[in-house]
């Protein structure tokens, strides 16, 4: 038997980890209120479609929606709205978006007090835990707290909770913490009270999403557009962006207007109906008169010109080109209008969409666009002050010819878009000159392109401005508003004037127009205001005729009429100003006006080429040369004065009405000679030379030909220089010099005087002072200090430019501004009795007598004695002119003696002339019929010259200034019966007429202009002659010194035959003279030099000397009489 073992082999099974089911489902709303516009609003455009999510539209053309579970609601802004179901809180949601961590706590601060709660919601972007036994994952728990601090006090616990569970995806959860009352406001803190785990094996992290900012209330927001829009929050990372594409603000529009069609039915009756549009007209007169948000509180909707408005409303509502193929509205207005802006800027900036302006006249809001239309008046030479008209240019840099035009894209969301524009033909002739501008409310690339060509072409095609001066005609034309201009100095000929008389068909002109045919148009100004034009059919002499039935009106005498042909047209401006003259006391008015070329409108509408109508007659813009021009010198005797002549002669040139003649000798400057409308011109008092002359003609428009020159000829007549002046005297006057001078008979080519100064005598000191042209021979020199010197010398210059000699020919002559205390007596006297100021002062002070004996309120006492205070209170205005004075007046009287004390202040500024600011002081005593006042008075007033003088005047007996000092009254100055009495004086500079001096320290003596004589005299006795030299003086010099020197020797005794004796000066020890004597008898030597010794000490020696031995030296003198100047 066989025994069999079986057995099998034990092991264990592997087990597969199991991850628990997501246990955490969370859905967030977002809920959103957007106020979209002032109310009331057209709304929607199309629907949902309108409605842009991150830039998607909400719902798509086939009615699917790009977006599930959104919910709208809209409000269009009406005063009786109902508020939006489950908006019942005002809610600001704030994105976060940081990790909450256990170390660090979230902290956010809550300022508005206005808040009734506010929620945080807390996410984890995934919760589970790994057992890192099995594998297993299971759920998690995060717990946390939230607390709250007001008003900066203790926080306090709001909530605390957990987030348990499992999830691999994005969970929030929200919790409302109401907010108790707070002054200041609150903090909220949120903490993780859980651990962090830091772990791989468990995913924790929490998160602060957001928080938002909750306002409890039932609000229905009257007249404001609203959108509400709610759904699941799940579809988007952030809060979404909105856009909405609306029908605005819906506005007043003619009752008989469709904005949708754009068309007008019938005539206007002037009443509005309310509408949505975007004509950019209505928005104006929206904004005009709506009294929440625009100026209605203050301008009424009769203070604004509507029916300028429906003029200008029609014309944005015409179809042009696009551009693309199709047509679109001229100009359209979508604009969002966020933030308060100035009135008169927001109004400019709308009409600035119809190229329009804005205005203020009549009491009436008035915009003006530019844009075709009739001229309403016309301004001739007949009714313009002086038939003066003048014109400026603009620069060249302002004439654009590219344009960068800043739009807004409605196909892009409305971001701003630049669009290229350009003008050829401006390209062509001013290079490249660039303007970058915005079209304000503009949604269309056609629009902005228009825009830009009408900058371009405005600045290139209406380049000039006029300004003329009217009377009462000044009143018809506005700004803005088409005239018509015919000047005849630019026209060439006379186009317009007034009516002597006229019927419907036949109107009798001032005076006949040149050039006038039939089949020229007519216009005229009819009673009605309003201008009419006609077809002339036939001419006599002053009188024209138009067709039957003629004008509608009579025209009346006096009115304007312009004659036009097709050669010939009337110059058209667009009114930019109309000023009144107030400083005229005539009424008249100052236009100013824009160049208008109405040809511009086709062109930028419509690509048109332009095409400007002639508005002159006036040969081309060049003007043909004189020919022939020559020279002829000859002599003409006038009155037995014989004056050389060159006489400058040529040929006329065609269309010349004058000529400009230069000439010049020996290739010397050219000297002008002057417009002449002959063919010849005469120079008198020429010099010997070789001449030439060139001649321009100058055309009526002012075009100069070029330079036609004679042949170079040689010319006798005068040689030599210019004569000199035959006299020239100074004359002192009160601050300033009065100059004369004589021109010599002859000098008639003299071209200016010269006058020359200096403050010495020495003409190589002088400059010049003063260029006078011919015939010119006397000069004031004012605004000198009294006591000034100048010495003065004159030469003459003819127009050869050669130069006369001085005269005087050595020391000018002197001039002084006067010294004479008399005359500026007399002068101040005179400035202060004409001034106002001095008036004032000066004049008696009125007395107040009162209304009612014993009326206290005005005064106290009965009618031969009272006492009392007036204050008197005044101010004017009137046009240019404003006045305000005060005066307060104390006064007292007794019988026929009466005391008053008065002060005023008065300011005037008068435009005209006239500004001036006082204050005066007064006492004053009425006895016996005389008066004694006392007063001073400060103030400045404005001068006939236009300058401003200032003083400070006194009246008094007795003016001094007082010095109480220890007791002891002194009076340093006084000035009494026309004396000034000074007790001490320190002055740097005086002048005075006579001098009587007491005691006088002078330590330094200078006389200007007098000689004084100085002696220095030395006697020597003692010395012989072998003692040799003898030093008999020395002197110390301290400015240049011219000395006459007189030496004396003395000897005795007798000589020989052949015996000398000499006397010899030194100076300095330098021999400067000499002299001998010989004989028996030793004679008495004298000697005389004249010298001149510059600053410091010198010494002169005297020294005697002689042959003989026994001869005896008894002395020598010496005299030095010294001159200072």
């Amino acid at each position: 038997m066989t025994s069999t073992l079986q057995g099998a082999k034990g092991g264990s099974k592997q087990r597969t980890p199991v991850e628990s089911p997501d246990s955490l489902r969370s859905i967030a709303y977002f809920r959103i209120l957007d106020l979209v516009s002032e109310g009331e609003i057209g709304g929607l455009v199309n629907g949902l479609q309108s409605i842009y999510l991150d830039e998607t539209p909400l719902a798509n053309p086939d009615g699917s929606l790009n977006f599930q579970n959104v919910h709208v609601e809209t409000r269009t802004g009406t005063q009786d709205q109902e508020e939006i179901p489950g908006y019942p809180a005002v809610e600001n949601e704030i994105s976060v978006g940081v990790e909450l961590k256990q170390s660090t706590p979230w902290v956010r601060s809550l300022s508005n007090t206005s808040l009734s709660a506010v929620r945080v919601t807390i996410g984890v972007p995934g919760l589970s835990k790994a057992n890192t036994s099995n594998g297993d994952i299971n759920g998690y728990s995060v717990q946390y707290k939230i607390e709250v601090q007001t008003d900066d006090g203790a926080y306090q616990l709001a909530y605390t909770g957990a987030i348990t569970g499992k999830t691999t995806s994005k969970y929030q959860r929200s919790h409302r913490i109401d907010l108790p009352a707070a002054q200041s406001g609150w903090n909220v803190r949120v903490t993780r009270i859980t651990p962090n785990a830091n772990s791989s094996a468990i995913a924790d992290i929490t998160t602060i999403d957001s928080y938002t900012e909750v306002i409890d209330a039932k609000l229905r927001y009257p007249n404001s557009a609203l959108l509400g829009i709610s759904g699941d929050a799940a579809q988007f990372s952030n809060i979404p962006s909105r856009a909405y594409d609306l029908w605005g603000r819906i506005v007043q529009v003619p009752s008989n207007y469709d904005p949708l069609a754009r068309t007008y039915s019938g005539v206007w009756d002037g009443n509005f109906k309310p509408a949505w549009t975007d004509n950019p007209a209505w928005i104006y007169y929206d904004l005009s008169t709506h009294p929440r948000y625009g100026l209605g509180h203050l301008v009424t909707a009769a203070q604004v010109n509507k029916w300028e408005l429906y003029r200008i409303a029609q014309y944005c509502d015409q179809s042009v080109s696009d551009g693309k193929g199709g047509t679109e509205p001229r100009f359209t207005c979508n604009v969002f209008l966020q933030t308060a802006s100035d009135a008169y800027k927001l109004l400019s900036d709308l009409a600035s969409v119809f190229r329009g302006i804005s205005y203020w006249t009549g009491g009436a809001i008035t915009a003006s666009a530019d844009m075709p239309a009739d001229p309403v008046y016309a301004y001739t030479a007949a009714n313009v002050i002086g038939g003066q008209f003048t014109y400026a240019a603009s620069t060249r840099k302002t004439r654009y010819t590219t344009a960068l035009v800043t739009w807004n894209d409605p196909s892009d969301f409305y971001r701003a878009k630049v669009e290229y524009v350009e003008d050829r033909a401006g390209l062509a002739r001013y290079g490249i000159q660039q303007a970058t501008l915005t079209a304000f409310g503009c949604a269309s690339q056609a629009q902005a392109q228009r825009a830009g060509q009408w900058v371009l072409l405005t600045s290139r095609l209406e380049t000039d401005t006029v300004t003329f001066k009217v009377g009462m005609d000044g009143t018809i034309a506005a700004p803005g508003q088409i005239i018509r201009v015919t000047d005849p100095a630019r026209a060439g000929k006379r186009q317009g004037g007034r009516i002597h008389a006229a019927t419907s068909t036949v109107v009798t002109v001032d005076k006949a127009p040149e050039q006038v045919a039939v089949g020229d148009r007519l216009t005229v100004m009819l009673p009605t205001g309003v201008s009419e034009t006609r077809a002339i059919t036939a001419i006599d002499g002053a009188q024209l005729s138009v067709a039957g039935p003629g004008f509608s009106a009579q025209p009346d005498a006096e009115s304007v009429w312009v004659v036009e042909s097709d050669t010939l047209a009337a110059q058209t401006y667009r009114v930019l100003s109309v000023t009144e003259d107030k400083s005229s006391s005539d009424i008249s008015f100052t236009i100013t006006a824009l160049q208008h070329v109405p040809a511009k409108f086709e062109a930028i509408d419509n690509g048109a080429i332009i095409q400007v109508p002639p508005i002159s007659s006036l040969p081309a813009s060049t003007q043909a040369a004189p020919a022939n021009v020559r020279l002829d010198g000859h002599v003409v005797i006038t009155q037995g004065i014989a004056t050389n002549v060159l006489t400058i002669a040529w040929d006329s040139a065609p269309g010349a009405i004058n000529y400009q003649v230069e000439w010049r000798r020996n290739d010397g400057e050219w000297v002008s000679a002057g417009q002449t409308g002959g063919l010849a011109l005469d120079v008198l008092g020429i010099y010997t030379g070789s001449y030439v002359a060139r001649v321009r003609a100058i055309s009526p428009g002012g075009i100069a030909s070029p330079p036609a020159l004679s042949p170079l000829s040689d010319v006798v007549g005068k040689t030599g220089s210019p004569p000199a002046v035959t006299a020239l005297t100074a004359t002192s006057k009160v601050f300033g010099i009065h100059l004369d001078w004589s021109i010599p008979a002859g000098a008639e080519d003299t071209l200016r005087t010269e006058i020359w100064r200096s403050a010495s005598p020495d003409l190589s000191t002088a400059i010049k002072f003063a260029d006078l042209a011919y015939p010119q021979d006397a000069l004031e020199l004012d605004g000198l200090a009294a006591g000034v010197s100048f010495y003065f010398w004159a030469r003459l210059v003819d127009k050869s430019g050669n130069i006369g000699a001085f005269y005087p020919s050595g020391a000018g002559v002197k001039g002084q501004s006067s010294v004479n205390q008399s005359e500026y007596d007399t002068y101040f006297a005179g400035k202060i009795n004409q001034s106002a100021l001095g008036q004032d002062l000066l004049g008696p002070i009125r007395s107040i007598t009162p209304d009612m004996a014993g009326d206290a309120s005005l005064f106290a006492g009965d009618n031969t004695r009272y006492a009392g205070v007036w204050s008197q209170l005044s101010s004017a205005q009137a046009g240019n002119m404003a006045m305000a004075s005060r005066v307060d007046t104390v006064q007292a009287s007794v019988n026929s003696t009466t005391a008053s004390v008065q002060q005023a202040s008065q300011s005037l500024v008068d435009l005209r002339g006239k500004v001036a600011a006082a204050y005066t002081l007064r006492a004053q005593v009425d006895a016996q019929g005389r008066i004694y006042g006392a007063g001073f008075g400060l103030g400045v007033e404005q001068q006939s010259d236009g300058s401003y003088q200032s003083q400070v005047l006194f009246q008094a007996d007795r003016l001094a200034l007082v010095n109480v000092s220890n007791g002891q009254t002194s009076a340093p100055f006084v000035i009494q019966n026309g004396q000034t009495f000074i007790n001490q004086a320190f002055i740097a500079d005086s002048t005075i007429t006579t001098a009587k001096i007491g005691t006088a320290q002078i330590d330094t003596l200078r006389i200007q202009n007098n000689a004084v004589t100085v002696p220095v005299y030395v006697k020597n006795n003692a010395a012989q002659v072998p003692a040799g030299n003898v030093a008999v003086a020395t002197f110390n010099v301290d400015v240049t010194t011219s000395f006459s020197i007189i030496g004396t020797t003395f000897f005795f005794g007798s000589g020989t035959s052949g015996s000398w004796c000499q006397a010899i000066l030194y100076v300095d020890g330098q021999q400067v003279d000499s002299f001998y004597a010989s004989g028996l008898t030793p004679p008495q030597i004298q000697l005389s030099k004249q010298l001149d010794l510059g600053p410091g000490s010198h010494t002169v020696v005297l020294s005697a000397n002689s042959n003989l031995i026994q001869a005896n030296f008894t002395g020598a003198s010496i005299l030095a009489l010294g001159v200072k100047r």
